[in-house]
């Protein structure tokens, strides 16, 4: 956790206030961390496995929006507001997360004033990353939009392993159906299929059952370098 997404991003006297005052849970595949609409309490991150983000705020809603995994945190936006949860967090593996309850952020806060800025960052990046996938989902050819949204799952913020340096051309697996990756995408499901089967021959990924596999990210992303 130290090493990658928002936490290494922070400085260690934070990182070790945060790891010291949270709690760690193991979930079984399918479980909701928590849902839309609920209570918020502190802040989640992601340790290692992988869960769907699950995104309320379009007219067909609730849907998944994004794989995340190892790195990614969220929770800040019902610690700051104090308003109930606006995104929900569902499972997609066995996976080990880490909670820090709103009070134990208060107690950090206390004695490091500067934890709101971090928390604040936190905010930015979702927010990088929201408009990111907002100008992703806008390219006109669909193609494009596909990779871009596989690569984006790849990137730092949502826990991808390209934080890590040197596993740029380490496989890595997503989890999201054709089914789900069609509608993030907005394109049919036979396209998506015909696309998939063309990324596969080319050595790039491998689908599999409710995941795809990245085979080569680098490559992957360069092919999306070449639409522009």
């Amino acid at each position: 956790m130290r090493q990658c997404g928002w936490l290494a991003a922070t400085p260690v006297e934070f990182q070790d206030e945060v790891l010291k005052n949270s709690n760690f849970y193991t979930f079984e595949k399918a479980k909701w961390i928590y849902r839309p609409g609920d209570a918020g309490d502190g802040l989640w991150g992601v340790v290692e496995g992988g869960l769907h983000v699950i995104l309320t705020q379009g007219v067909i809603a609730p849907r998944a929006g994004v794989f995340a995994s190892t790195g990614f945190w969220t929770g800040e936006g019902s610690l700051l507001a104090r308003e109930p949860r606006a995104i929900g967090l569902c499972t997609t593996r066995t996976t080990q997360m880490i909670h820090l309850p709103g009070r134990a952020f208060l107690t950090i806060a206390a004695k490091q004033p500067e934890a709101w800025r971090w928390v604040g960052l936190l905010t930015f990046f979702h927010m990088v990353g929201a408009l990111g996938l907002r100008e992703d989902l806008c390219l006109r050819d669909p193609e494009a939009r596909v990779i871009a949204a596989l690569c984006r799952m790849l990137t730092p913020h949502w826990g991808g392993p390209s934080i890590a340096g040197g596993l740029e051309n380490t496989p890595v697996t997503i989890d999201i159906s054709q089914t789900e990756l069609a509608d993030l995408c907005n394109v049919s499901r036979s396209f998506l299929a015909s696309l998939l089967s063309t990324l596969k021959q080319q050595g790039l990924i491998e689908p599999g059952y409710g995941a795809i596999t990245i085979l080569q990210p680098t490559v992957l992303a360069q092919r999306l370098r070449s639409f522009t």
